[in-house]
């Protein structure tokens, strides 16, 4: 039996406080670095195609915004808030949407909101796609690879 993998970990740089977080500028500047990126990791064939076509299609996605959204179901729900299967109008692609109802403090509000920038620039085979999130009528909405 060949010895398991070990996962690449996953290096998060967290934002300062002030500074910008222009998704779509950092999406598009990073596609390239890390599609280069992809050549020095320890991927097999699979994975690696499985990356390279998220990060096209994570490219083409932009700025998210709730009227985008086409509801197609209900995937589940639990104490966090309920996951739904939806397309994005402008991009055609498919996606599971949490939305989680916060009654919270604009401050927090905002945390949570960098928090989840900083995943958005995160990529990994081995962990589902991320496309972004953003805040709208009191709910967060994670956009997620639908699997």
């Amino acid at each position: 039996m060949a010895p398991k993998r070990r996962p690449v970990p996953l290096i998060i740089t967290p934002t300062g406080e002030g500074q910008s977080t222009n998704i779509d500028a950092a999406s598009e500047a990073n596609l390239e670095a890390l599609q280069r990126k992809l050549g020095e990791l320890d991927l097999d064939e699979q994975q690696r195609k499985r990356l390279e076509a998220f990060l096209t299609q994570k490219a083409q996605v932009g700025e998210l915004k709730d009227e985008d959204f086409d509801p197609i179901c209900e995937l589940g729900a639990g104490n966090g808030g309920v996951v739904h299967k939806v397309r994005h109008k402008p991009s055609r692609l498919v996606m599971a949407r949490k939305l989680i109802h916060l009654e919270i403090k604009p401050a927090i509000r905002n945390q949570i909101i960098r928090e989840l920038q900083v995943l958005h620039e995160c990529n990994s085979p081995y962990i589902v796609g991320f496309y972004g999130a953003f805040y709208s009528d009191g709910e967060i909405s994670i956009c997620m690879e639908h699997m």
